[in-house]
């Protein structure tokens, strides 16, 4: 009876193993989602006039939303308006209790086009205000 339950075991083992992935599906009718190639946090300097800013982007796993921030009182969620020619056109919109000032404030409503560059992530910002240009390279701070 011994030999007959050895084989079972690993067959248990990954039934049990394949119960939260198949309980992911049930609750919500689709696989979780692998991280996409923009997936992660992502940081650097986008530069522009009058100044440089620093920025921070997160993006999700399934790429359609995450956020960003110029600061502790500047930041707010991205949304994914749509892709196209290779970008990802993140909209920017301003979290609750925000204050962006100075050249930060026409962060609010740019939209954020982001495309993979090698390791980096390449961010040539479309301001809503059309005042200035602000591009940048983005580094990998962790994934996602």
């Amino acid at each position: 009876m011994s030999v007959w339950r050895r084989p079972l075991v690993p067959l248990a083992v990954a039934a049990l193993c394949a119960f939260p992935a198949a309980s992911a599906l049930a609750r919500t009718g689709h696989r979780p989602a692998r991280p996409g190639p923009l997936s992660g946090t992502w940081s650097g300097t986008l530069w522009g006039e009058p100044q440089a800013l620093t920025m921070t982007i997160v993006i999700n796993n399934a790429q359609t939303g995450g956020s960003w921030s110029l600061g502790a009182s500047c930041h707010g969620p991205l949304t994914l308006d749509n892709i196209s020619g290779g970008y990802h056109h993140y909209l920017r919109h301003a979290a609750s209790g925000t204050s962006c000032t100075g050249a930060a404030l026409n962060a609010v409503g740019d939209i954020d086009c982001l495309k993979r560059n090698g390791a980096a992530m390449y961010d040539a910002v479309t301001l809503k205000s059309g005042s200035w240009n602000v591009t940048g390279t983005l580094r990998r701070v962790t994934n996602r």
